[in-house]
C-alpha cells in the first residue's frame, strides 16, 4: 500500500475545467477556508417567530441609549424593527392623514369594497381606519389596519377584513384614515439589459412608461439612538426606538383639575373648550415628551372665525383656520414642556379630542430631500443624501448634506455646515458610506473620497480615487477592517483602503458574471463576517440558473485571500455589530441568526465540497482505500468518488458507491479507477461540523494504456 497525503490548495476554483483546476477544489456549499483548510460554516437559527411582508433588501443593527439592541429590516413593502427577543414591530412610515367620507359595501365573505374615495393607494399598501361612523357595516368592524387587496379605480379599493360579512351597503361612512408608505418595486425591470433607460429617466428610476427600473432597496444609518432610513427613490425617515405609545395629554373636561390652564376668552364644559373673539390667549397643559422622538398631535376643531395655532417646543404646522380633524407629526428633544393652543384675537370655535402620542412609526425628516438614491451619516453627525432632489428636480449625481447635529436643516448658510456638490461624471451615484478615515461615494463607474475639511464654504473635498470600478448595487459594498470591498457592474471585485482601488483576483469571477441575473444586479447584498481566525466578505447575488432572487453567494477571506461559494436563500444580511450573531433574511421574510450552532434551526443542514480531478501521465489512477481525518467532527459525512476515462468514443464518467464516515472510522476500502479521479465530501445531518485534517488515500498508478 502507498498511503498518499491529499493536499489541495485552499479556495474554490470554478473558472477553468475540473481537470485544468487540478490541485484546487472546484465546488462547495456552506464551506469556508480557515488557515488553509476547508471547514463547514456554522449553523443558523430563526431570530423571530414572525415573518416579514415583502422582500427584505436592507438590514441594519444598532442600540439605543439604554443599550437595547435593534435591527432595522426594510422590505419592498414595509419597514420593521426587531428587538433582541425577536419581537418585530411594523414601523412603516405614515405618509398621509385624511378625514374622508366614502361608501362601504360588504359581501358574504371577508372582502370589503370602498367607493367614492380618492384614495391614492396602491396594491399591498397599508392603511388604517379610525373613528368610523357607523362603526360596522354588514357585521364587519371597520376600525383597524388593512392592506389594499385590489385597486378598482382611482376612487375604489377592496381590502380583506377580519370578519366574514353579509351582503350590505353601500353605506356612507365618515372616519379618519392613515396611509402608510407605498410599496416599492419588487424586481428590476430594465428589459434590454442592466441599467436600461438611465437612472432618473421618466421620473426617479423610471423609463418612458414611468415604471421604476430598480427594485426597492433601503439604506440605513444611526442618528444618536434613532434610526435613519431611506427607501430608494423616496425621502429620509427617522424612527426613535419606541414600540408602545401612551396618551400624553389629560383631556377630560379641559378643566384646571384635568391639568389645563385656561386663558381669557376660553370657556370649558361638556368635553369642549370654547373660544370667543377678544384678545389672543392660551389653552395650556404641561406634558412630558419622549426624548428625541416624533409625536403625533390630534385636534378636532369647529372654526367659525380666526386662527388657532398649536405650539409645543416649536409651532406645530401652520395656523388652523377651518373646521376639521387635524393630525400633525412633530419632533421634540424631549422632557417637560407645555402644549399650547394659542388663539388669535378673532378666533371663534370649539376644540375637543386633543391628543399627543409618541409615534411608533418612522417619520419623514422635515426639510430633507424627498427623493434620495441612498443616505448615510458621517462622523461629524451630518446626514448625506446620495442622489438628491433638494434643489427641485432629481439629480442622480448630486450629493447634498445637512447641517451638523441637525438633520432637519439642509439650507446652506455662512453659519452652518449644510451644503451640496455635484459629481462631474460617473453615470449616477449608487451608494455612499462612512469609512474609517473618509467617506466613500460610489457611482456606476467610479469611487470618490468625500473628506471633511471644516471649511464652511465647502465642508467636504471630493476626490475621484478610481474609474472603471463602480458599484453594481446600493448594498453590494462592505467595510471590513477599514477596507472597502465591493462588486462592480461587470461582476468583478475590488478593494480600497486608501490610495488606488485594487482589483481582487477571483477564482470564481467568470462563474459569477456569466450567471448573474444582470437586470437584478441591484439586489446584490454584501456584508462582512468576522470569526475565529477568519475575516470574510460575503456577496449574496441572484443567479439566473435559479431565478431572479438572491440564491447564491461568494465568500472572500481577507486573511487567506481565498474564495468559496455556495447556495443560500438570503436577500439581506447584517453583520454582528450589536447582536451576538449576524442577522439575515430569507426571500420568504424569515429573519435568521447566522454563525450560530451546528444545525438549521435544530434540524439537519447540508454542506458539500468537491475536489478537482487528479490525473497522471503514466496510465490510470487507482484508489484502493482512504484514511479520513477531520477535526471536531459532528454527525459524520459521506465521501463519493467519480472517475472519468476518455477514448475516441468520447468521455465515460463513473460514480462509485457512497462511503459513510464517522468519527470512529479508521480506514475504508475503495475501488476507484480512471484517467481522472475526483471526490466529494458532503453531509445532511444535525448537528454537523467538519474540518478537514490529514486525509490520506491508498493510491497507485496502473500501467494500462489509455
Amino acid at each position: 500500500m502507498t498511503w498518499t497525503p491529499i493536499n489541495f490548495a485552499p479556495g474554490v476554483f470554478k473558472d477553468d475545467s475540473p481537470l485544468k483546476a487540478q490541485g484546487f477544489y472546484i465546488d462547495a456549499d456552506k464551506i469556508r477556508f480557515v488557515n488553509g483548510l476547508p471547514e463547514t460554516i456554522y449553523g443558523w437559527e430563526r431570530a423571530s417567530t414572525s415573518t416579514l411582508l415583502g422582500l427584505c433588501r436592507g438590514a441594519f443593527t444598532w442600540q439605543d441609549n439604554a443599550r437595547s439592541q435593534y435591527a432595522a429590516l426594510g422590505t419592498h413593502l414595509r419597514l420593521y424593527a426587531m428587538d433582541l427577543d425577536g419581537t418585530i414591530t411594523d414601523i412603516t412610515p405614515a405618509v398621509t392623514y385624511a378625514n374622508p367620507t366614502f361608501n362601504v359595501t360588504t359581501a358574504a365573505s371577508t372582502t370589503v369594497t370602498i367607493t367614492g374615495w380618492t384614495h391614492g393607494l396602491s396594491v399591498d399598501q397599508k392603511f388604517k381606519i379610525e373613528n368610523a361612523s357607523p362603526a360596522t357595516v354588514g357585521g364587519v368592524t371597520l376600525n383597524g389596519t388593512y392592506t389594499v387587496l385590489t385597486v378598482e379605480s382611482a376612487t375604489s379599493i377592496t381590502f380583506t377584513a377580519a370578519q366574514t360579512g353579509i351582503i350590505a351597503g353601500p353605506t356612507s361612512v365618515t372616519c379618519l384614515t392613515t396611509a402608510y408608505l407605498a410599496p416599492g418595486q419588487e424586481d428590476g425591470l430594465a428589459g434590454q439589459g442592466f441599467g436600461t433607460g438611465g437612472y432618473g429617466s421618466g421620473g426617479f428610476g423610471g423609463g418612458s412608461s414611468g415604471l421604476t427600473l430598480f427594485p426597492r432597496t433601503w439604506s440605513f444609518d444611526q442618528w444618536g439612538q434613532n434610526l435613519l432610513g431611506s427607501p430608494r427613490g423616496d425621502g429620509i425617515y427617522e424612527w426613535a426606538p419606541n414600540t408602545t405609545s401612551s396618551e400624553l395629554v389629560s383631556n377630560g373636561s379641559y378643566s384646571t383639575s384635568a391639568g389645563w390652564s385656561i386663558g381669557s376668552g376660553w370657556s370649558v364644559g361638556g368635553g369642549f373648550a370654547k373660544a370667543s373673539a377678544g384678545a389672543s390667549s392660551n389653552l395650556d397643559q404641561s406634558i412630558t415628551l419622549a426624548t428625541g422622538a416624533w409625536h403625533l398631535l390630534t385636534l378636532n376643531l369647529s372654526v367659525s372665525a380666526g386662527t388657532l395655532a398649536a405650539i409645543s417646543t416649536t409651532t406645530i404646522g401652520a395656523g388652523i383656520a377651518a373646521t376639521g380633524n387635524y393630525r400633525r407629526a412633530f419632533y421634540a428633544g424631549g422632557g417637560a414642556t407645555t402644549l399650547r393652543l394659542l388663539k388669535d384675537a378673532t378666533f371663534v370655535g370649539t376644540v375637543h379630542d386633543v391628543s399627543v402620542q409618541v409615534l411608533t412609526t418612522a417619520q419623514i425628516v422635515t426639510n430633507a430631500p424627498t427623493m434620495v438614491g441612498s443616505m448615510f451619516t458621517t462622523a461629524e453627525r451630518i446626514v448625506v443624501a446620495c442622489g438628491s432632489n433638494l434643489d427641485g428636480s432629481f439629480d442622480p449625481l448630486q450629493v447634498d448634506w445637512s447641517d451638523a447635529e441637525d438633520n432637519q436643516n439642509w439650507t446652506a448658510t455662512s453659519t452652518n455646515l449644510a451644503g451640496g456638490f455635484t459629481l462631474p461624471s460617473g453615470g449616477r451615484v449608487v451608494r455612499g458610506v462612512a469609512s474609517a478615515r473618509e467617506n466613500l461615494i460610489w457611482t456606476t463607474d467610479s469611487i470618490w473620497s468625500m473628506r471633511f475639511n471644516a471649511n464652511p464654504d465647502s465642508v467636504y473635498d471630493f476626490i475621484e480615487m478610481g474609474k472603471g470600478c463602480g458599484l453594481i448595487g446600493p448594498n453590494a459594498a462592505a467595510i471590513a477592517g477599514g477596507t472597502a470591498y465591493w462588486m462592480t457592474p461587470e461582476g468583478g471585485f475590488y478593494s480600497y483602503s486608501g490610495g488606488t482601488p485594487t482589483m481582487i483576483p477571483c477564482t470564481l469571477a467568470r462563474d459569477v458574471a456569466d450567471n448573474l441575473a444582470w437586470v437584478q444586479g441591484d439586489k446584490v447584498y454584501a456584508s462582512h463576517v468576522i470569526g475565529k481566525n477568519y475575516a470574510e466578505v460575503w456577496w449574496f447575488y441572484p443567479d439566473s440558473r435559479d431565478g431572479d432572487e438572491c440564491s447564491r453567494y461568494v465568500i472572500f477571506d481577507t486573511i487567506g485571500l481565498t474564495w468559496s461559494s455556495g447556495t443560500f436563500d438570503r436577500t439581506a444580511y447584517a453583520h454582528s455589530a450589536v447582536f451576538e450573531y449576524p442577522i439575515a433574511v430569507s426571500s420568504v421574510g424569515v429573519p435568521w441568526f447566522h454563525e450560530k450552532g451546528f444545525t438549521e434551526d435544530g434540524g439537519p443542514r447540508s454542506w458539500s465540497l468537491t475536489s478537482s480531478f487528479a490525473t497522471t501521465d503514466e496510465g490510470q489512477l487507482i484508489v484502493n482505500g482512504i484514511r479520513p481525518d477531520a477535526d471536531d467532527l459532528q454527525g459524520g459525512y459521506s465521501m463519493l468518488f467519480t472517475s472519468k476515462t476518455r477514448s475516441i468514443r468520447g468521455e465515460n464518467t463513473r460514480t462509485y458507491p457512497t462511503i459513510s464516515i464517522t468519527a470512529a472510522t479508521g480506514e475504508k476500502s475503495a475501488r476507484v479507477k480512471g484517467e481522472q479521479v475526483g471526490f466529494t465530501v458532503s453531509a445532511t445531518t444535525a448537528p454537523t461540523f467538519w474540518r478537514m485534517g490529514a486525509l490520506q488515500m491508498d493510491m497507485m498508478t496502473s500501467q494500462a494504456k489509455r
